[in-house]
This record gives C-alpha cells, structure tokens and sequence, in this order.
C-alpha cells in the first residue's frame, strides 16, 4: 500500500504493493517516469513513503533512516571515491562502521575476490574499465553484508557489449551468494536476462508482474505486450477459444486469453513469410524495410493494420512496395485487455 506524493499532480508511486521471495532477483521495469527508482529509494530508505508500509524480513523499517536499515545500493555511476584505490573503496563501509582497518581490509579482499578483482587492490578508479568500475561499486556493497542487495539502472554506462557480460556477471553472483536482490531498468532485454521475476511499472502503479517467460509469451495487458516486446495489438473480438480479426478467424487455447480481452497480440517475430497451410495468413504492402544483422525489420500495411514485422536469418530484404504474405501460428498469439 505504499505512495509517494511529492505535492504536485499526480502521486510518483500511487498505493503499489508487492512482495519478494528471500533469495530471488525482482526487477523494477518501466518507462522513464514510471516510479520505479523511487520505489527502490524508498526500499533504501532514501525516500520515505507518504502512506504505507515497507517490511524487510518481517520488520517495519518504513520509518528507519537507509544508515538503519541493512540494505546495499549500487548506484548508476558507480559513486567510486576517485582518490581512493580499490581497497581503500571496497573498506569504507565496514571502516566507517568501526572496524580497524586490517579487519575491514580482509573483509573486502573477501568481496574483490568475489566479483573477480583480486590482484586490482592498489589502482585508482580512473585505472579501471567501466565493467572492473562497476565490480568495485558491487564489492563495496557486498561487504556490508546486506540483507537486500540494491542496485539502479547499473549497466546503463557501459557500452551494449560490456553490458551483456556485467550483467551475468550478476546475475552468477546474485545466485552464487543467494542474495535477494532488487534491479531497477528501463531495459527490457537486460530485465529478462537477469531476472526472477518482473515487475512492470507504468504511471506510478504495478501494471503486472511475473516470471519473465510469462510476461513475454503470455502478458494480461496491453501495456505490457507492447513494452516487453514491442508486439503488434490488432483489435479483436473473442468468443470463448473462437478470435476474429479484421478478416482473420482462427481458434486460440484458451489458457492464452485474458478476462476482457479485446487486443491480439502480435510479437514482431512471429510470422512467416509465405502461406502455412493451417495457419492464419494475410497479403501486405512493405513500407518499411532494413537490414539489422539479425534478420530483417519491416513495416507492413496489412488489412489488420500497420505492423512491425521481424523476420530472423532472411537475408532477401523485401523491397519498399512489395507485396509480401505473411503467417502466424494461433499457439504463438495472446489475447489481451
């Protein structure tokens, strides 16, 4: 039941509640303005709820200060002391918090082995990669020994290369070490990567949440459909399993069919060019078209409307103005409100 009100218009997290599993990793996911960071501040206790309730482990922490409360943020830029060397960073949390600094120094030699970086102790931040930076600002974090591991928007510095190896490198650490872990993102291929499950964030409010598979193949929305995985939502009318669109009518299982809904859902990947025998299939004009390594990435104005095509491997690129016939399988298709 948790809102944050600033004072003005509306609330930037309007009465959300959720819960997370010890031991699992959830990603916040949304658009920019969605709420999601401020949610993880006030998981921090960077920010304090306007109404509600925020439990750790069965503990009311919604009114201690974030020094109170035994959770670990990872910021966005690192926040790495550029004067200090590694060591010096990775011990100044357990040094502030009183330890002598042979004992705080072993526990962070303990953290920079864990994420990789023994033999690193001595260099300064500026002597680093982006991903060893972000390693640095990991250990630093995980030598307090959080109950809740924090991090926001952690891989949006690096470059996409880097980032898709930083991120299993968390993900491996956060399953290795068990550690309950909440990730902010606006990213929906790194929230699918890493995470348990998902929770997606629209205007302030939990749109849906779930496992990633899930949310991906089989959403209840259309918000989320189109965020996760830019699908295609064609008017639909759905009578029990029987679906019509435009001129299309085709059965769907019915565990694919949300209550209420009134959308098809078409994900970019989908179709088949060329008719399928059995399968739906439709003729449209290409007005789009390029080439993006994967495959291809077309528009195309069909009788269902305009839609945004993938089509894996095809290296023939359909030309701007051809007519190109496109199919579907029924078992590859979500209904949606």
């Amino acid at each position: 039941g948790v809102t944050k009100s600033y004072g003005t218009g509306d609330p930037a997290v309007n009465d959300i509640s959720f819960s997370i599993n010890d031991g699992d990793l959830v990603t916040l996911l949304g658009p920019s303005g969605c709420g999601k960071t401020t949610t993880l501040r006030m998981i921090a206790g960077l920010e304090m709820p306007t109404k509600g309730t925020i439990l750790l482990g069965g503990k009311d922490v919604t009114s201690l200060s974030a020094a109170q409360r035994n959770v670990s943020l990872v910021f966005q830029s690192y926040a790495l002391f550029p004067h200090m060397s590694v060591m010096e960073n990775a011990s100044y949390g357990p040094r502030m918090q009183g330890l002598s600094v042979k004992n705080a120094e072993a526990k962070a030699a303990e953290a920079l082995k864990t994420v990789g970086l023994t033999g690193y102790e001595s260099r300064l931040p500026s002597e680093l990669s982006g991903g060893q930076q972000q390693r640095v600002a990991i250990a630093r974090a995980l030598v307090l020994e959080p109950a809740v591991l924090l991090f926001d928007e952690p891989l949006s510095n690096l470059d996409a290369r880097l980032r898709r190896r930083v991120r299993q490198e968390i993900r491996d650490l956060q399953q290795r070490l068990a550690i309950t872990c909440v990730y902010v993102t606006h990213d929906r291929e790194e929230a699918l990567a890493v995470s348990d499950n998902i929770i997606v964030m629209d205007k302030g409010v939990v749109a849906e949440s779930g496992a990633p598979g899930k949310l991906f193949f089989n959403p209840d929305s259309a918000f989320v459909a189109d965020f996760l995985s830019e699908a295609n939502l064609v008017d639909a009318k759905v009578e029990g399993t029987q679906v019509r669109a435009g001129e299309l009518s085709f059965t769907v299982p019915a565990a694919q069919i949300a209550s209420g809904a009134t959308k098809l859902v078409l994900r970019p990947d989908v179709f088949t060019v060329g008719q399928v025998p059995g399968q739906p299939s439709f003729t449209g004009k290409v007005l789009k078209s390029a080439f993006v390594g994967r495959g291809a990435e077309c528009e195309v104005d069909t009788p269902v409307g305009e839609l945004f095509v993938f089509l894996p491997r095809h290296t023939a690129l359909p030309e701007i103005g051809q007519q190109l016939t496109l199919s579907f399988d029924p078992q590859s298709v979500t209904l949606v409100r």
